[in-house]
């Protein structure tokens, strides 16, 4: 398993339970990482690209939890640009995104901006993958410039070593397997699903699934309810909950809350879409439900408090590629978020960059205020 992603990981397990607001009424926190000569407003950068190597821009804002704001920056004028979200989704100039927690790609371009982890610094987590927190903790802008600056066009690697930003359901199809030999469905047990719906939240996984013609006669889910109305903080234990879909005409519905089929007019959480008598090898969940892919360990329950850095999303949502090796470590003491300072290669057109975030915070101390470097190492 990547290893950043087991820092994630331990930092959803321990509880979330501070880190990321900076709404006007924050507390101010210490800025782990100061930011370095070069450094500013939001109007920092050049408009020509030719700033020294290694400056840093920023700090950028990306408002605050209960309002976020997206960042856009084009690497090669290393100028913020100035759009909505709408603007956005179809421009072609901007090449990297922030918003709160995430960094994101311009897949909106000719060829989309694509990203490679260098893997600078591997001696952050232990031979089990775990982080070792003073590391993380002590690390600087200025202690890990060098690892920055020893990234040079040679460590480019070939063009299918990058990965780009995709969309992907948080369902989808991955409730079941297809055996493409022998055409036979079988459930996938060992995913698990948190869905946040009334209030509430439920862990389910599919655990049993009977056909019928090409689509779902029978689907039988695993069911562990957390019913934050009534004072509960871990999940129930589990309930079997079976759903019969054949001769359908319409859509099944369920609701997590009474853990049975319920009627579309009801508060239902979860529906299976009917098709030629049966159900089709869809979930969905209801339009104001959140939810979020897991497993069977990671959560024994939700701390509400913490819920919105566990990653719910609607049903359809961006698989970021730098998700795949995150930037930050969150310190469970300090409720901060710590840059592991990796270099990342970004391409964009024909120029590939180096990058690495040098902090998450401005000079106050409020979270959400992005800064890095950014450098072109090749292109025209």
């Amino acid at each position: 398993m990547n290893k950043t992603y087991l820092a994630l990981l331990l930092a959803m397990t321990f509880g979330l339970t501070a880190c990321g607001s900076s709404s006007s009424d924050d507390t101010p926190v210490e800025t782990p990482d100061e930011v370095t000569d070069g450094s500013g407003g939001s109007d920092d950068g050049s408009s020509d690209g030719g700033n020294e190597e290694a400056t840093i821009y920023g700090p950028y804002s990306t408002g605050s939890t209960s309002a976020p704001v997206a960042v856009y920056f084009d690497l090669d004028t290393q100028t913020q640009l100035t759009l909505t979200d709408e603007e956005a989704a179809t421009d072609t100039a901007w090449d990297i995104g922030f918003k709160r927690t995430n960094v994101f790609l311009n897949t909106h371009q000719d060829t989309p901006v694509s990203f490679y982890f260098t893997g600078n610094n591997s001696d952050f987590y232990d031979d089990t993958g775990a982080p070792v927190s003073d590391l993380f903790l002590n690390a600087t802008a200025d202690s890990e410039l060098d690892d920055y600056l020893a990234v040079t066009e040679s460590d480019i690697p070939e063009a299918e070593a990058f990965s780009t930003d995709t969309e992907t359901q948080v369902i989808g199809d991955t409730f079941y397997n297809y055996d493409f030999t022998t055409h036979v469905v079988t459930p996938n047990e060992e995913t698990y699903y948190i869905v946040f719906s009334d209030s509430n939240y439920t862990k389910f996984h599919v655990t049993d699934i009977v056909t019928e013609g090409r689509g779902i006669g029978e689907i039988t889910l695993g069911v562990m309810h957390q019913s934050v109305l009534d004072g509960q903080t871990t999940f129930a234990e589990e309930v079997t909950l079976t759903v019969d879909a054949v001769g359908c005409s319409d859509a099944v519905y369920v609701d997590f809350d009474m853990q049975q089929v319920v009627t579309q007019t009801d508060g239902w959480d979860l529906s299976i879409p009917c098709a030629d008598g049966a159900g089709e090898f869809a979930l969905t969940i209801a339009d104001d439900a959140t939810a979020l892919r897991t497993d069977a360990q990671t959560y024994n329950g939700v701390d509400t408090e913490a819920a919105q850095y566990y990653g719910f999303s609607e049903e359809t949502v961006s698989e970021y590629a730098m998700s795949t090796n995150n930037w930050y470590f969150y310190d469970s003491t300090s409720h901060l978020l710590y840059s592991q300072f990796g270099v990342y290669l970004i391409q964009a057109g024909d120029t590939t960059y180096k990058f690495q975030i040098t902090s998450y915070y401005d000079e106050e101390g409020t979270s959400g205020a992005y800064s890095f470097r950014a450098d072109p190492l090749s292109g025209e």
